[in-house]
């Protein structure tokens, strides 16, 4: 940094026993009060910034359902908070820790270092480390925070890291036998005191790279808040605030539950705030009479906490918050962040800018694989595959921590892929079992779900979604065999996974092959082919359960029928009965469609031939009717009870679709099939495009317009097309 701006409302010491000096700056108040009223103070808040200085997307902001306003990027931020400083120039700045680690190519390129410019030029006060804070090791974050040059020349020269605190009270240096920062920071407003106090999950060590950080020590997190609270306290200071690198979550009824949730009940009673991160989440509640405040993710959005300190007791006396949107219209962009950013965007222009291919469709973010019959993600697909062809192995597994964005439709650049895979990993090639595969896809099952999108296989796997947990059924081959146990496999991973996952460590039989920096690798994937570029959710990874007695595990149709059960969307023909190779007749299939959009009646159809129909089925044929689904078989026949064949399945799907996105499908042009011709032409039209959407597969070349459907070919379409965003 040439400069540091000293933008300080109050004085502040560094205290601890630990503390090897105190720092006081002093303060001018403007505000002349009696001793006996409230000192009001505002803390503005951000976590999980993960150096998106320059990151905007659109959001519902006014809560219609619709993301159409367009949130985020520093400049904006800046002046938002701005803004908010003006209601109350006691304002502290605060943080709840990654903000740097896992960054875009402005970013990354200069070690985050510019992410710390701009939060000096906006004058933040205190801060906490996240997980990602230790993403290059002990040392890189001590200079981060103290200042030097980078050992190997990245960044800028003469960087003199962060003038204003970063507190963790967990995190030790275990070769030292020390916190590796300071545990709290005390500031003064009008002679009152608040001591900040950081903490960062106890789960750090097994996120992080091992290389760096192998004397990392995270101890547990309500200790180390009340240990020095009652320090705090025994020094005067009865107004604590935590900035907690844990996890918050908030329902819908507005209860908190998640770590930080379980901390309020724990730690001492004097810390009224715990400002929160790591899920990258929306939370303003209170649990334990403690305000837990978090707001998400990326600069989209700060908290705005007002307080009011008895000047008679130093005690926090009330308190409230608001998560506020960083909205970009109607407001003026913060022109000295601006300027910050636009020199460093320049810096990166050329190798930002270069067009690697064009993507034909939009791939929102999404870093792990998801639960149901379609667990894998496009984007997660596109890395792994990239991965295992750049080294030449059977297999490759990508973990999801590792995955930070989605691709926009359009071009897509070099740094587009970069903000995707910003860690620099390189790529590891090593030998396993398959009994040692299966131990390595068992063990990325956790509370949390899944973790790794995979290439070069498939897997199904049972969850538990009370317990939490899961474990592999079958794993397949891309040619349909199952995995040998004892035969061996090659697998490519990333070097931080090799050094994370204990279960690779212990199942690898011999050293890694190292191969390419992760984003070199998956840029050269990409560019090598055809443009546009579409990549597809395949069914890599499927979730199968025990529903019905004749639907196995380890049957193909078993994910889809458990799938539309759990939601809703099909019955069996008694509790633990499908009748998976039943035919499907006219009226079910109607049924499903249904209930799967969720249509409700309104009337009656002109249908003379429902008989003595259940009134529900009824009135789903009648909701079907009148959305347009279904049409008769003349003008006062629907012929409920006839089976359906596999092209007015289709056909009836494809109107579903425009039911669900409010259009038809544009695409849907050319076809493998040879067996279409005698169709009309919405339903050879509706074929080839369920064929293109992924809905349907036929037999080789045919599609046998005029089979039967059965039951379990509809659980596969439909889930298929629910799935379908």
């Amino acid at each position: 940094m040439k400069f540091k701006k000293f933008r300080k409302l109050g004085s502040y010491s560094l205290l601890s026993a630990l503390a090897v000096s105190t720092y006081l700056i002093p303060f001018s108040s403007t505000y002349v009060r009696a001793e006996t009223e409230n000192i009001k103070i505002q803390l503005l808040s951000i976590n999980d910034l993960h150096g998106q200085i320059d990151y905007s997307s659109k959001a519902d902001v006014n809560g219609d359902g619709k993301k159409e306003e367009v949130v985020g990027g520093a400049e904006y931020l800046a002046a938002h908070m701005k803004e908010h400083e003006a209601d109350n120039k006691n304002t502290f700045y605060v943080h709840a820790g990654d903000i740097i680690g896992g960054s875009p190519l402005v970013s990354g390129a200069f070690q985050d270092e510019p992410v710390v410019e701009i939060m000096e030029e906006m004058g933040f006060d205190v801060g906490t480390v996240g997980n990602h804070e230790f993403d290059e090791g002990i040392e890189e974050l001590r200079r981060m925070v103290k200042g030097g040059d980078h050992p190997e020349g990245k960044g800028t020269k003469g960087y003199d890291g962060m003038n204003f605190p970063v507190v963790a009270a967990n995190a030790y240096d275990k070769s030292e036998g020390k916190l590796i920062l300071p545990p709290y920071a005390v500031k003064e407003v009008d002679g009152a005191k608040i001591g900040f106090i950081g903490v960062v999950t106890t789960e750090t060590p097994g996120m992080v790279i091992k290389k760096g950080n192998e004397n990392l020590q995270i101890t547990d997190e309500v200790e180390a808040i009340n240990k020095y609270a009652k320090e705090l306290k025994e020094q005067g200071v009865k107004s604590i605030v935590v900035l907690a690198h844990n996890p918050s979550v908030q329902e819908d009824n507005g209860a908190v539950s998640g770590q930080t949730a379980e901390f309020a009940k724990k730690i001492d009673d004097e810390v009224d705030i715990i400002f929160a991160g790591h899920n990258h989440q929306f939370t303003n509640g209170v649990v334990d009479n403690k305000l837990i405040v978090q707001s998400f993710e990326y600069g989209q959005a700060f908290g705005d906490v007002d307080i009011e300190i008895d000047p008679s007791t130093g005690d926090i006396v009330k308190k409230s918050a608001t998560t506020e949107w960083v909205t970009q219209e109607g407001i003026k962009p913060d022109e000295k962040v601006k300027s910050i950013l636009e020199k460093y965007n320049e810096k990166v222009k050329p190798v930002k800018e270069e067009i690697i291919s064009k993507s034909a469709v939009d791939y929102p973010s999404q870093r792990y694989p998801g639960f149901g019959p379609v667990g894998d993600h496009p984007v997660g697909n596109m890395i792994a595959d990239g991965m295992k062809e750049t080294m030449d192995a059977d297999i490759a597994l990508m973990n999801g921590g590792g995955v930070r964005a989605g691709i926009d439709k359009g071009d897509i650049t070099f740094g587009e892929l970069y903000t995707i895979q910003p860690f620099g990993n390189v790529l590891n090639k090593f030998t396993v079992t398959g009994a040692g595969l299966r131990e390595i896809l068992d063990g990325q099952i956790t509370s949390y779900g899944l973790d790794y999108s995979i290439s070069g296989l498939r897997y199904t796997y049972t969850y538990d979604h009370n317990a939490k947990r899961g474990k592999v059924v079958d794993i397949f081959l891309l040619n349909g065999k199952k995995i040998n146990p004892s035969e061996k496999y090659t697998v490519v991973v990333n070097n931080y996974m090799f050094g994370a996952d204990q279960a690779i460590i212990d199942n690898a039989l011999d050293q890694p092959e190292t191969g390419p920096v992760d984003i070199d690798a998956t840029s050269d994937y990409v560019r090598s082919l055809e443009s546009p570029v579409h990549f597809k959710a395949e069914g890599r990874i499927q979730e199968v359960s025990s529903i019905f007695k004749d639907v196995p595990l380890n049957s193909w149709s078993n994910p889809y029928v458990s799938y539309l059960a759990n939601e809703g969307v099909v019955k069996g023909k008694s509790p633990e009965v499908f009748a998976p190779f039943s035919p499907l007749n006219r009226a079910q299939f109607a049924s499903m469609l249904v209930r799967a959009l969720d249509l409700k009646a309104e009337g009656t159809s002109p249908f003379k031939d429902l008989g003595k129909m259940d009134k529900e089925t009824k009135d789903e044929i009648t909701a079907a009717y009148k959305a347009g689904l279904i049409k008769g078989t003349s003008d006062t026949t629907f012929e409920p009870w006839e089976p359906i064949s596999r092209s007015q399945m289709v056909t009836m799907m494809m109107r579903a679709y425009e039911v669900k996105h409010g259009a038809p499908y544009e695409g849907g042009t050319s076809t493998k099939f040879t067996d279409l011709k005698t169709l009309d032409s919405e339903m050879k039209k509706a074929v080839v495009t369920a064929e293109e959407l992924g809905y349907i597969e036929g037999y080789g070349d045919k599609f046998k317009p005029y089979n039967g459907a059965t039951r379990e070919q509809m659980a596969k379409v439909v889930s298929l097309f629910l799935l379908d965003k």
